[in-house]
């Protein structure tokens, strides 16, 4: 006779789960070991972008870099008196005595209006592959001085009105083309010159004031072509400073401290008009270096420039760089499918179809940044994401086995790009658009898994899929 047999052993709860458990761990490390790929991939960014400002620098180097119109700045030479003690010999001993001699000292005056004026010409210089923005451009600058002596604490006859001087300062003089005469209301043209530092002249051109009377209003005007690149900035010297600037550039980017208070932006270009008053430009409307040191006062002055950068639209770099940030959906949204498709569908996805699989999807990225430097960012980004897709798919349909998984596969690729495409375009909706995508696919796993016993993965065949359930 023999023994009754022995009663089928039930699995635990527990030696369930493992299974699941361990396949969904493995996934997570093969999407960790995929992020190497893709920092590789980050680092070839970082080198493509290195030589594009190399090259950018070259050409700004030779054409003209970014420039800033300083001034004009009224400079007053004068005397004061001050005491010093010297040592003489008096009844065959040395005394120090105290004495009075004049001591020569600069003063600066700023316009009381300052209007500019100008057109700027924008292209676009090549280097290779890389692009620099350059322009040129000609501004008219008028404006009236109304020097205050009596203010600053200088005596009137003290002041040597022959050598005062206008000075103008340009941030770049390689970009410099001409600069007019300075044209005074009553007084000859007087031609601008290097000027001369050593006199106390703290801005690298110069030009006579004229010989109208000291303290006198001094009306001025006179004209500067540049040419330079990247950005076009003014300080607001004038008590009163107004700048308005028109090009056919259709992307600025208006920068430094004041942005315009009237601005017209289309793709045939922008026009922009500002306006600032003294009270909030944080420096004085006139000064001498018995009280404040030039490179003390430049530095106040130029911290308050603002104009505009002429910024090339977002180009394939960026794109890439930023596309970088969201490899990591890629890989969690694909492999979840082929996850899905395993346990309900009964399939066998072998670790290494996997990683092929993720080996495919960070080619795009090193496929985008390769294309973009030869063509327009969207059509590389199109380029490589079809690709990607493409042999992802026919991939996966070797072990997928049936036409519909592949399809769905597909479908949500060429989903997922796009609207990748969509988010990186919209820099102001990117954060709103990504959050209110990843709630979509969320809820879309919550309902495709909602009728799934996971419990039960281990115990035998898989269920059948519901109605509505990925196939």
């Amino acid at each position: 006779m023999q023994p009754p047999p022995l009663p089928p052993v039930i699995a635990t709860p527990a030696s369930r789960r493992l299974p699941v458990f361990l396949k969904l761990a493995g996934i997570g490390g093969l999407i960790l070991l995929l992020h190497i790929p893709v920092l590789l991939t980050h680092g070839i960014l970082m080198e493509r972008q290195a030589y594009q400002r190399q090259a950018v620098a070259e050409i700004a180097s030779r054409w003209g870099r970014d420039q800033t119109l300083t001034g004009p700045v009224l400079a007053v030479p004068y005397a004061y008196r001050t005491q010093v003690i010297r040592s003489k010999v008096v009844a065959g001993r040395v005394t120090k005595v105290d004495e009075t001699e004049l001591t020569a000292a600069m003063a600066y005056f700023l316009p009381e209006a300052l209007t500019v004026t100008g057109s700027v010409e924008t292209e676009v210089r090549h280097r290779g592959i890389f692009d620099a923005a350059v322009y040129g451009t000609r501004l008219r600058v008028t404006g009236w001085f109304q020097p205050d002596f009596a203010a600053a604490d200088i005596k009137a006859d003290r002041i040597d009105w022959d050598r005062a001087r206008v000075l103008v300062g340009i941030a770049d003089l390689r970009g410099v083309r001409s600069v007019s005469p300075l044209e005074v209301a009553g007084i000859k043209p007087a031609e601008f010159a290097a000027a001369d530092g050593s006199a106390g002249e703290c801005l690298p051109l110069a030009a006579p004031a004229g010989s109208a009377a000291a303290g006198a209003r001094l009306e001025f005007a006179f004209e500067v072509a540049l040419q330079g690149s990247d950005e076009l900035q003014v300080t607001p010297v004038g008590k009163v400073t107004k700048l308005a600037l028109d090009s056919a550039w259709p992307d600025p980017s208006f920068c430094g401290a004041y942005l315009p208070v009237r601005r017209d932006v289309a793709p045939a270009g922008f026009k922009a008009e500002w306006e600032i008053s003294q009270f909030s430009r944080g420096f004085p409307q006139s000064w001498t270096t018995q009280t404040e040191g030039r490179e003390t006062m430049l530095g106040r002055i130029g911290a308050a420039c603002f104009g505009v950068a002429f910024a090339q639209p977002v180009d394939g770099y960026r794109l890439a760089e930023r596309a970088e940030k969201y490899a990591l959906l890629f890989f969690v949204l694909v492999f979840a499918v082929f996850f899905l498709f395993e346990t309900t569908a009964a399939l066998r996805i072998h670790p290494l179809q996997y990683g092929l699989v993720g080996a495919g999807l960070c080619l795009f990225f090193l496929g985008f940044l390769a294309l973009s430097e030869f063509m327009a960012p969207g059509l590389a980004y199109g380029i490589a994401a079809t690709a990607c897709t493409g042999l992802v798919t026919l991939y996966a349909w070797s072990f997928l086995r049936t036409g519909r998984r592949t399809l769905v596969l597909a479908g949500g690729l060429a989903a997922t790009y796009g609207y990748l495409f969509f988010v990186l375009q919209s820099q102001d909706f990117a954060l709103l658009a990504g959050t209110g995508a990843l709630f979509v696919v969320l809820g879309l796993a919550m309902y495709v898994t909602r009728r799934i016993n996971w419990y039960a993965l281990a115990a035998g065949p898989a269920l059948p899929a519901a109605a509505g359930d990925c196939q």
